[in-house]
């Protein structure tokens, strides 16, 4: 099950027509509801349930807040024992950030966004592509990454065993 399953869920309960995607862009989702009708409606309704929207022309760019990211990292739980397989290098990666007790900030979403996405597509090795130089940037700038962010990565690598 990954990370956004449950995001997906309620998201999708508020879209009565249209399609809900994760987003190639800078959002989580995509979604063609304002072309539907009820945009207003529907819009308010994801924001609501702690979603964040960006129209754009038809479509809709859907996120989540930055209280939602919070939420979901700390639900995170405890780390397990390191896989014995190709995703050891992100384990080791994941335990650092942990280490590196940093808080959700509005710094980190565009690194959350990118993760959860790389964790929704089972993509260990582009995650681990992405979030090295991403972990190392935010260590250089003294603004590490949310502990709660390699809890979560550790979680998703435990289930997919």
């Amino acid at each position: 099950m990954s990370a956004l399953d449950e995001w997906r869920r309620e998201a999708r309960a508020q879209i009565p027509r249209g399609f809900l995607r994760r987003d190639q862009g800078e959002s989580l989702f995509i979604s063609d509801y304002p072309r539907h009708g009820e945009e207003a409606a529907v819009s308010a309704r994801l924001r609501d349930n702690g979603f964040t929207v960006a129209l754009r022309g038809g479509l809709a760019g859907i996120d989540g807040k930055i209280e939602k990211y919070g939420a979901l990292l700390e639900g995170a739980s405890p780390p397990p024992a390191p896989a014995e397989d190709d995703s050891l290098y992100l384990w080791a990666l994941a335990r650092k950030i942990e280490r590196g007790g940093g808080k959700v900030t509005e710094e980190a979403l565009p690194t959350l966004r990118e993760t959860l996405k790389y964790l929704d597509a089972g993509d260990w090795p582009g995650l681990y592509r992405f979030l090295s130089p991403a972990a190392a940037l935010a260590q250089r700038r003294r603004a590490p990454l949310p502990a709660a962010l390699g809890r979560l990565i550790l979680r998703e690598l435990s289930e997919k065993r």
